[in-house]
Protein backbone atom coordinates (compact mmCIF):
# COMPACT_ATOMS: atom_id res chain seq x y z
CA UNK A 1 0.00 0.00 0.00
CA UNK A 2 1.58 3.35 -1.11
CA UNK A 3 2.04 5.96 1.72
CA UNK A 4 1.59 9.01 -0.73
CA UNK A 5 -1.74 10.84 -0.91
CA UNK A 6 -0.95 11.85 -4.56
CA UNK A 7 0.01 9.14 -7.61
CA UNK A 8 3.68 9.70 -8.82
CA UNK A 9 3.34 12.72 -11.19
CA UNK A 10 4.91 15.97 -12.68
CA UNK A 11 3.49 18.54 -9.72
CA UNK A 12 5.26 21.55 -11.72
CA UNK A 13 2.27 20.40 -14.49
CA UNK A 14 -0.29 20.41 -11.32
CA UNK A 15 1.13 23.59 -10.12
CA UNK A 16 0.33 25.26 -13.85
CA UNK A 17 -2.90 23.84 -14.51
CA UNK A 18 -4.32 24.98 -11.39
CA UNK A 19 -2.82 28.54 -11.71
CA UNK A 20 -4.36 28.13 -15.46
CA UNK A 21 -8.03 27.33 -14.55
CA UNK A 22 -8.19 29.89 -12.29
CA UNK A 23 -7.32 32.66 -14.64
CA UNK A 24 -9.94 31.37 -16.84
CA UNK A 25 -12.50 30.84 -13.60
CA UNK A 26 -11.78 33.99 -12.33
CA UNK A 27 -11.94 35.84 -16.07
CA UNK A 28 -15.69 34.45 -16.47
CA UNK A 29 -16.69 35.51 -13.18
CA UNK A 30 -15.32 38.56 -13.47
CA UNK A 31 -13.45 38.50 -10.71
CA UNK A 32 -10.03 39.77 -9.85
CA UNK A 33 -6.94 36.97 -9.67
CA UNK A 34 -4.43 39.17 -8.05
CA UNK A 35 -1.06 38.78 -7.95
CA UNK A 36 -0.79 37.97 -4.14
CA UNK A 37 -3.76 35.56 -4.30
CA UNK A 38 -2.04 33.73 -7.68
CA UNK A 39 0.79 33.11 -5.63
CA UNK A 40 -1.45 32.03 -2.41
CA UNK A 41 -2.74 29.35 -4.78
CA UNK A 42 0.70 28.84 -6.25
CA UNK A 43 2.01 28.16 -2.69
CA UNK A 44 -0.74 26.11 -1.64
CA UNK A 45 -0.74 23.66 -5.03
CA UNK A 46 3.33 23.75 -4.28
CA UNK A 47 2.87 21.73 -1.06
CA UNK A 48 1.61 18.39 -1.17
CA UNK A 49 0.07 18.49 2.22
CA UNK A 50 -2.50 21.12 3.54
CA UNK A 51 -0.73 24.59 4.40
CA UNK A 52 -1.74 27.33 7.21
CA UNK A 53 -1.94 30.81 6.59
CA UNK A 54 0.84 31.60 8.85
CA UNK A 55 3.15 29.12 6.68
CA UNK A 56 2.12 30.83 3.50
CA UNK A 57 2.86 34.13 5.11
CA UNK A 58 6.17 32.70 6.29
CA UNK A 59 6.73 31.77 2.65
CA UNK A 60 5.67 35.17 1.26
CA UNK A 61 8.28 36.82 4.06
CA UNK A 62 11.08 34.88 2.74
CA UNK A 63 10.60 35.92 -0.96
CA UNK A 64 10.65 39.51 0.06
CA UNK A 65 7.15 40.11 -0.06
CA UNK A 66 5.63 41.86 3.55
CA UNK A 67 2.02 40.85 3.94
CA UNK A 68 0.35 41.45 6.79
CA UNK A 69 -1.90 38.46 8.32
CA UNK A 70 -5.26 39.77 6.91
CA UNK A 71 -3.98 39.66 3.74
CA UNK A 72 -3.24 36.83 3.59
CA UNK A 73 -6.81 35.79 5.37
CA UNK A 74 -7.78 38.07 3.07
CA UNK A 75 -6.61 35.93 -0.31
CA UNK A 76 -7.70 32.52 1.45
CA UNK A 77 -11.24 34.14 1.67
CA UNK A 78 -10.96 34.95 -2.07
CA UNK A 79 -10.04 31.46 -3.07
CA UNK A 80 -12.06 30.01 -1.23
CA UNK A 81 -15.22 31.77 -1.95
CA UNK A 82 -13.94 30.90 -6.01
CA UNK A 83 -13.53 27.08 -5.07
CA UNK A 84 -10.20 27.35 -5.80
CA UNK A 85 -8.55 25.98 -2.54
CA UNK A 86 -10.91 24.06 0.50
CA UNK A 87 -9.93 24.59 4.13
CA UNK A 88 -9.40 21.74 6.09
CA UNK A 89 -11.18 22.87 9.46
CA UNK A 90 -9.55 20.25 11.98
CA UNK A 91 -6.13 21.56 10.98
CA UNK A 92 -6.84 25.16 10.17
CA UNK A 93 -5.09 24.80 6.51
CA UNK A 94 -6.15 24.66 3.33
CA UNK A 95 -5.89 21.75 -0.25
CA UNK A 96 -5.93 23.16 -3.55
CA UNK A 97 -9.29 22.34 -5.41
CA UNK A 98 -8.83 19.50 -8.30
CA UNK A 99 -11.80 20.17 -9.87
CA UNK A 100 -12.54 24.16 -9.10
CA UNK A 101 -15.27 24.74 -11.79
CA UNK A 102 -17.52 22.02 -10.21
Amino acid sequence: MSQHAFHPHHHEHCIHDALQAADVLCAERGVRLTPIRKRVLELVWASHKPLGAYVILEKLTDEGHKPAPPTVYRALEFLLEQGLIHRIASLNAFLGCVHPSE
